[in-house]
């Protein structure tokens, strides 16, 4: 029997059991880091971990999950990306990057990768608040939020940029086929 695969464009699919999209191991790796980083801050002290051992825990599972959203998740799920380069002058030029051909990418990815990534923020923001009074925890909650809202500025800057890039395409377009452009309107 053969396994279909998700539209790439159209409302995603959210009934059902399992993963709808079509990198379900990008989508994984995207989530695992994520919960796991939350999981050891929210629960370490719980299960006897000491003070040292949960933060280390907590920065490298941020960290991991930082590099694979950057890297891996965000290139597969939603074809954007985004990096700071740094010329021989010293000087820093950020570049935000989105496929050229946007429609490939799955609905279901898409929101998937969008709900977690600001759900990630949001999460870290209320500990961040909740634990605003204690020393030590706050620097890890402030870790996570700034790691990230990083990842999520990035690539709410590299939609924008998808979508200048395609009003640019349909405005030039429009401006080498004007006749295409009056049937469209008298229909």
């Amino acid at each position: 029997m053969e396994q279909q695969q998700p539209a790439a464009t159209g409302e995603p699919q959210l009934g059902g059991g399992g993963y709808k999209g079509v990198h379900p191991v990008a989508a994984f790796f995207h989530i695992v880091f994520k919960a796991g980083a939350v999981l050891t801050y929210v629960f370490g002290s719980t299960f006897g971990g000491s003070y040292v051992a949960i933060f280390i825990s907590v920065v490298l599972l941020l960290s991991a999950d930082f590099w694979t959203v950057k890297n891996v998740s965000g290139r597969l799920l939603v074809s954007l990306r985004w990096w700071n380069d740094v010329k021989e002058d010293g000087t820093s030029e950020w570049i935000f990057e989105s496929a050229p051909d946007s429609s490939k990418v799955n609905a279901f990815d898409s929101y998937f990768f969008w709900v977690t990534t600001y759900g990630n923020c949001v999460l870290w923001a209320l500990l961040v608040f909740f634990n605003i009074t204690s020393l030590s925890t706050l620097p890890q909650a402030v870790l996570g939020l700034v790691l990230g809202v990083a990842n999520a500025i990035g690539y709410t800057k590299c939609s924008r940029d998808a979508k200048k890039k395609v009003s640019t395409f349909l405005m030039r377009q429009a401006a080498e086929n004007p006749g295409l452009v009056r049937a469209a309107m008298t229909s």
